[in-house]
């Protein structure tokens, strides 16, 4: 594995390097929908699959990790370890229907996994094994509103949350065939805080009033349990001229969970000391800690289609159908502004040459496009429709030939454009999203010959 050791170690530096730029450089987030149940809702698919529309459930391939559906992990190439970890930087613009607009931006890591194939040498089956870890959800907001309460009396609220939703799993599957099962499980974990600061103003009596201020601290874990199989039909198989053709089915769910939860609230009075805003502590008016109680994750299903040929090229087409039963959600045995979601995706990706014989290195890249529509499950302004579209490319590290195509280290680059709400929404959010991800791979556990 020198190839990985040598290869691998400097881009995994070199992404180190540019997280701390990028999240140092993009560190003010603020997203007011994720004020509601456990926050926005990450991109749940890798960088290869992002590029596609964010499509996943009948997508395999040989050497990137698809977690949205355990299943695909059978299909790793022969005797191979991968590793996959990538970087999202994104921006966005909000607006209300009065013209003011408000911009932050962010960096994450949206995923670190690492795949094998773990079949016997003479197994009539495929085997794999994945590891990771991911976010899920994201707290980030701060949002300020103010109102007059009496002649002379005005009062302003801060509304602040922050904090999101983990995922440690391991995952396993089995393919017999054309057909594969997987599943997920580990560890759903994470904290939110919420702080709510008032302010209350009078004209004529500076200090009349003091400032309060109410803080709330959740933390909450559980196990949780996903599942997915996939199904390859042949439409065209012609081995002597290298023409094939088939259809995959594939089809996941998440199992709704039930996460432990300890909650901690505390009720004072404040005041500002000095010009960059530390607070001090006047008086505690209430107080309660390790408050135990339930947070319910959601389910969320989906299914799709990937149609592949293989020529002297490779062309995939894929659609998904995804629903999030955020209806469902409860903290503390008490519903939020949530409903039932639902994403359609759809997506395609180009490999121009699979023989080797052209010579040029643009004729080895990936590339990909795709769009995604559906309905967002915060119902705080009607039903709030989004959209997106991506352009993808997998750039492999050096040129290489069909005959090579799993052996290879490959950098994934997504580009995302998208909208939440309208301009008849209350607020509307235009995004942008660059992410850059690194699939690793080489063959493990291959005994030497020579010395």
């Amino acid at each position: 594995m020198q190839s990985v050791s040598i290869i691998g170690k400097r881009v995994f530096l070199s992404l180190t390097l540019l997280s701390a730029t990028a999240i140092s450089a993009f560190s003010q987030d603020n997203s007011p929908w994720s004020r509601y149940g456990l926050g926005d809702i990450v991109p749940s698919g890798n960088i290869a699959t992002r590029g596609m529309g964010q499509i996943g459930a009948a997508y395999s391939d040989f050497q990137t990790i698809n977690f949205i559906n355990p299943a695909s992990y059978s299909k790793f190439g022969s005797q191979r370890a991968i590793f996959d970890i990538g970087l999202d930087i994104n921006s966005r613009k909000l607006s209300d229907n009065k013209g003011t607009t408000y911009r932050s931006n962010n960096a994450y890591i949206p995923y670190i996994a690492t795949g094998f194939q773990i079949k016997p040498s003479k197994a009539k089956f495929d085997w794999g094994l994945v590891m990771g870890l991911r976010p899920l959800t994201k707290v980030s907001y701060s949002v300020a509103s103010g109102k007059k309460i009496n002649a002379g009396d005005s009062v302003i609220s801060i509304y602040q949350g922050s904090g999101g939703t983990y995922q440690a799993f391991a995952g396993t599957a089995i393919g017999i065939k054309n057909f594969s099962i997987g599943i997920n499980s580990g560890y759903r974990f994470g904290s939110v805080d919420y702080t709510t600061r008032v302010h209350i103003y009078n004209d004529t009596a500076a200090g009349r009033y003091l400032a309060g201020r109410k803080v709330t601290n959740n933390r909450f874990s559980s196990p949780f349990f996903e599942a997915g199989v996939q199904y390859r039909i042949m439409l065209k198989k012609d081995t002597l001229h290298h023409n094939s053709s088939s259809l995959q089915l594939g089809a996941y769910a998440s199992l709704q969970s039930k996460m432990k939860s300890t909650k901690g609230n505390i009720l004072e009075t404040y005041y500002v000391v000095d010009e960059a805003g530390n607070e001090f502590n006047l008086d505690t008016i209430s107080y309660a800690n390790n408050m135990k109680g339930n947070i319910v994750y959601p389910s969320v299903y989906g299914f799709g289609f990937m149609y592949e040929s293989l020529t002297e090229s490779l062309l995939q087409i894929s659609a998904d159908y995804e629903i999030s039963k955020w209806s469902t959600y409860r903290y503390y045995g008490n519903t939020d502004a949530l409903q039932d979601g639902w994403t359609f995706k759809a997506g395609a990706k180009l490999l121009p040459d699979l023989t080797g014989r052209n010579k040029s290195y643009w004729s080895t890249v990936l590339y990909s496009a795709g769009f995604h529509y559906g309905l967002e499950p915060y119902n705080v302004d009607g039903n709030m429709k989004s959209y997106g579209v991506s352009l993808g490319a997998g750039l492999p590290i050096k040129k290489y030939s069909y005959a090579e195509y799993n052996r290879n280290n490959i950098v994934n680059l997504a580009f995302e454009f998208g909208q939440r709400g309208n301009r008849q929404s209350l607020l509307r959010e235009n995004y942008f999203r660059f992410a850059v991800g690194f699939s690793m791979s080489d063959i493990w556990f291959i005994k030497r010959k020579y010395d």
